[in-house]
Formats: structure tokens, sequence, C-alpha cells
């Protein structure tokens, strides 16, 4: 404080009187404006700014207004406030302003008694928290004013509304001479209600910062906090209040309730805030009436100023979990914004709509595609096990087609003896003629060589037989080749032939001269012919000998197509019957099998053709097999 009073006696020894006494006044009217506090102050620096304009505005001539910082709040002692005295009488002695306007109870003091000796008739306009300011006697004259109270109970009431599980209060103030009279002036107020709600009084004032902010973090659950302000601490330390709340926010664990609206979106709940711009509007428009000589207001006592707001702030009712329907009607709901929820709830929403579509669609398209391969690999499996039941009913097949093949060759075995003895016979009739031949003197060699060239033909119709007979009772894996459909017929019959014979049967072949190939394994498909011609004899049992004919013929049935047809000249089959030779174990012979016809459409199907039966009335039983023939570029 010493170095405040030292800079002002300097300042003072620095001007001259004609310095002092020159300064050019304004034109038009002037107001000295005395604030208690640094004008830098977001409350003072808005009422200021509020009144220059309000006053301005209800002006008709121009008005100077001049603003001293008295900083009150945070200097201390009476040297100072002499120093300050002082000060403003050397720089206001001959700079006489048209009104004196000044606020707070100290700050007035020092206003009034500056009039007194520089310009006591000048008007002052005041702004007083001390409604009793006006009940002192002797009564200032030429004095107008305004009364502001900081409404800390209605502050007390909103916070226990909005806060019903209150039980304790705690308030928070400062330590300069201000601050501590108007936590008295509060405490005074606040005691009716905390004796009516049996509430707790928690004095935080007065404590250094640091203590402050600790005990802030540990208050109980059941705490509501009321903040003033905190101007200075108990060792006359000073601080600003807007950082004070800031620090006070971030380290107190319950609501914070405060009196003024600047503070309002900080983080406080809310309160009965004063708007320091109302203030300075009441205050501007008060000035203005009086420099225009309404001597009346001078008589008024001094009228309450409205300025306060019961406020809340929705953002900090969110944060700290109040509902909004504890807000009492008719209090001011500020920051009530939507949300960004409240704000894109129907975007979120539609987005959340049109990603569950997107998630169904997917999810959809998920167990198709799974459905799809569950049934692929059924169908892969499926196919799998038909395939392989295929191959065991073709293997199954080949072995019965075997078993038929071994049987006609057991039936055919007087025939093929007989067929093999004719040419032994003549291998050996023709050997003991070469012996003779060669035993003769001269030796017939001419003779001889004849001998020898009918043995050596006799020996290859033999090995011919045998060749044909292991060739139709070999067994393999099935072959695709192509073949003369002709050649076929050709090599059964020939096999066939004695046994016809024996049989008195008669074998006509009319073959077709140009047939295309067929395409197949040879081996079955002389079965099928060997099939049908041992069918077609056995049918011609009972037919006397002589009349046992058997019709063969090929032919190309169609285009791509070629036909073998069979027909005997037996007693033919009952139509009924003709849909029931092909079953297996099927015969109308006594000692046969009935797969014969069974196992040869079984080969003619496997082979692409179809084999059925037709009984001309009168002409016995005919039996046509189709085939389909090769590829062209393939045709014999």
């Amino acid at each position: 404080m010493f170095w405040r009073t030292v800079f002002v006696f300097c300042l003072l020894s620095l001007m001259t009187p004609q310095a002092v006494a020159q300064e050019a006044r304004p034109a038009g009217k002037s107001v000295l404006l005395l604030v208690p506090e640094d004008t830098a102050l977001p409350a003072m620096a808005m009422l200021v700014a509020s009144l220059r304009s309000s006053l301005w505005e209800a002006q008709d001539v121009p008005i100077t207004v001049d603003v001293e910082s008295l900083d009150l709040g945070w200097a201390r002692g009476s040297s100072y406030t002499q120093a300050l005295h002082t000060w403003y009488l050397a720089k206001y002695r001959e700079r006489r302003p048209d009104a004196l306007i000044t606020f707070r109870t100290d700050a007035i003091q020092v206003a009034l008694q500056l009039r007194r000796e520089l310009w006591p008739d000048i008007p002052v306009i005041i702004l007083s928290e001390d409604e009793r300011l006006w009940e002192q006697q002797p009564r200032p004259e030429r004095v107008a004013g305004l009364w502001l109270r900081y409404d800390m109970r209605a502050t007390a009431e909103l916070a226990l509304q909005l806060l019903p599980g209150t039980r304790r209060l705690a308030l928070i103030n400062g330590a300069s001479r201000w601050e501590r009279a108007q936590q008295e002036q509060m405490v005074r107020e606040l005691q009716p209600l905390l004796t009516q709600r049996g509430l707790e009084f928690i004095d935080l004032s007065g404590l250094p910062l640091a203590e402050l902010l600790e005990r802030a973090k540990t208050l109980p659950d059941d705490t509501a906090v009321l903040t003033f302000t905190f101007m200075t601490d108990p060792s006359g330390r000073p601080f600003v209040g807007r950082e004070v709340a800031r620090l006070l926010l971030a380290a107190s664990s319950r609501p914070c309730f405060a009196l003024h609206d600047t503070v309002l979106g900080g983080g406080f709940v809310g309160g009965a805030l004063v708007s320091y711009e109302a203030v300075g509007q009441q205050l501007g428009m008060l000035t203005a009436r009086v420099l225009r000589g309404e001597e009346g207001e001078f008589l008024a006592p001094l009228k309450p100023a409205p300025v306060d707001t019961l406020t809340v702030d929705a953002r900090a009712l969110r944060r700290w979990g109040i509902p909004r329907d504890r807000v009492p009607p008719g209090v001011r709901l500020a920051f009530d914004e939507p949300t960004l929820w409240e704000r894109y709830r129907w975007y979120v929403l539609g987005a959340l709509a049109l990603s569950g579509l997107q998630a169904l669609v997917a999810a959809g398209l998920v167990v198709e595609r799974r459905r799809r391969m569950r049934a692929q690999a059924e169908i892969i499996e499926r196919q799998h096990m038909e395939k392989l039941a295929e191959m065991e009913a073709r293997r199954t097949l080949d072995q019965l087609a075997h078993v038929s093949r071994v049987a006609a060759m057991g039936e055919l075995a007087a025939s093929l003896a007989h067929e093999l003895n004719q040419p032994l016979a003549a291998i050996l009739s023709n050997a003991q003629a070469a012996r003779r031949l060669l035993n003769a003197t001269p030796a017939e060699l001419g003779e001889v060589r004849e001998a020898l060239g009918d043995i050596i033909s006799d020996d290859k119709r033999a090995g011919e037989v045998i060749h044909r007979m292991r060739a139709l009772l070999k067994r393999g894996e099935p072959r695709q080749e192509f073949h003369s459909l002709n050649d076929l017929v050709r090599e059964v019959a020939r096999l066939l032939a004695n046994d016809m014979q024996l049989r008195g049967a008669t074998l006509h072949l009319e073959l077709a001269p140009s047939l295309p190939a067929i395409q197949g394994d040879g081996i079955q498909l002389q079965q099928v012919v060997l099939n049908l011609l041992i069918n077609a004899m056995d049918a011609m049992a009972d037919v006397p000998a002589g009349q046992r004919q058997i019709q063969v013929r090929t032919a190309s049935s169609g285009p791509g197509q070629v036909a073998l047809s069979v027909q005997d000249s037996g007693g033919g089959i009952e139509p009924s019957r003709l849909a029931l030779i092909f079953e297996p174990f099927y015969s109308t012979k006594e000692h046969g099998l009935g797969m014969g016809l069974s196992i040869s459409r079984s080969i003619v199907e496997a082979h692409g053709g179809h084999l059925h039966a037709e009984s001309p009335p009168g002409q016995g039983a005919l039996l046509r097999c189709v085939l389909p023939s090769a590829h062209p570029e393939l045709l014999s």
C-alpha cells in the first residue's frame, strides 16, 4: 500500500498547478464516475459501458464521462484512502463536473467527501447495496440513487428447489472489508431460512485460496455451495474473481451458485444473478434525469434496482444430473440449447435405421450365402453319393454281365466244342496225310505243302474260336471305343453258328452296307447281341425244325442313330408281358435266370440308347435296340 501512496505524491509533485488548472474541459456536460474496483473486471467494465451508452443516448448535448478506478477492494488502509483523496483533490480542483456518479458503500463515502471539499453543490448519483445509507443523518443533499440488493436468500431457495436433498449450505466469500460487510448482511438474510429448513451452515469465507479449494473438494454430498466474490484473502493478497471462480468450479465436489451474471456459463448452476448491464443502464437514465434538472429525484428515497433475475444454466443442470422439471416456473433457463442428440436426433435415428437395414440386408445375405453353400455342399455330397451308387451299380452290372456271359458261354459249350473239334479233326487228318505223303517214294512234296497249308488254316480257325471265347469271357474295366455295329453282329453270329446249327435255327443277316460307328465298350455291346440271339433261339424251342428263323437287321434309324433288330419265328410275347420281360429275374423259361434282357437293357441305356420289345401278330418276337451314333467326323 505504501507504494501507491508514494506513486500519488510523486505524480502531484511532477504536475504544476498551471498544468492542473489549464487542463481543457470538454465541451457540453461532464460527469465523473468513481468506480470502486478496477474497470478491467468484467462486472465493472460491463457496468461502465452500459452507463456511458445509456447516458449518451438520453442526452441531447455532448457529455464527457471521466472514469476513475479507486481499487478499494484490492487496496486497504487509511493511508491509501488519504492519498487517494489528496490525489483527486489536486486533479479535479479546477475540473468541475456536472455530476458525480459512484456505487458501493465504500466508494460512496469517498465521493461524498470529495464533493464536500470541491463542489458542494453538484448532484451525486449513487448505487448503494446498503439501503440504510439513506437513513444516515444528516441526510446528504442533492443525492439521488438506487438500492442494489444481492439476493443471497433467493439464490439459496433456488438451490434448495433444484437440490431437494440439501442439508448444508456452504458460503464462499473474500476477506476484504466490503466483502465481510456484505457477508454479514447475507448471513442475516439466510438465517431464517437455515432455521426454518434445519440446514447446517458451512462458512468458507475469509479462507486462504488453497485451503478454500481443498475444503471445496471434500464437501458432503448434501451440500449446496453459495458464492459471492473473492477479491482478497485474509493476508490482503488480491485475486481476480473470475479466475478464483474457475479454480473453485474445477475443485468443488458439489454444485455452486452465484450472484453475478458475468460468471454465468462458467459452470455455476445459477442464482439471483445481478445484471451489471441493467445496473449501468438504470444509473445512466437516472443521471440523465438529474442533469436535466429534475430536482424531485433528490427527494425520493433510494429505489430498489430490479436488476437481478433467477437464472439457471441448462448445461450445468445436465452436468450435475438435475432434472429440468425441478426448475421453478418463471426462472430463466440460459444456454438451453438442444443437445447434439436433440438437434440431430432424427438424423441419428435415420442413420441408425439405415445402418440397421444395411445390417439386416448384410445378415440376410450372409444367411442366404451360408444356406446356399450348405445346399451346394449337400448337392455335391448327394452327387458324390449318387456317383458312388452309380459306380457301384455299374460295377454290379459289370459283374452280372460277366456272369451272364459266362452262363451264355456255358450254354454254348457244346457248340463251341463242336466248332473246335472240326478244325482239330481236320488238323489231325491233314497231318496224317502229310506223313503218308512224306513216306511215299518218291515223296509228294506238293501235296505235303497243301496239307500243311490246311493244317495252318484249321489251326487259325480254332485259334479264332478260342480268341472270341476269351474275348467274350474277359472281364475288365469298360472301355469307350468306336465300333462297327455290323462287325459286332458278325462276330457274335460266327460264335453262335454251330449252336444255331445244332438247334436247327437259321440266321439271316440283313446288315446295312453303310452304317455310322457307335461308341462304347465292345464286349458289353457284343453281349447285348449275344443275349438277343440266344433269347431268340430259346423262344423258338417249340417251333418245328426247319421253321426256326432269326432275322437280324441293322439300319440307320434316324439322324444320329443306328438300330439293331432281332426277330424270331417263335410264338411271340403276350402283350401283357411286354413290360415285364426286361424286369430282373423275370423269365418265361423253366431254367432261366431272368437277367439276360434286364442286363441288355441296362447296357444299352448306359450307352445312351434304348431297348424295347414288340410282338407283331404271327411273326414272333421283335427286339429293337437303338443306339446313338458317334460324332459325324468319327463315322466309319
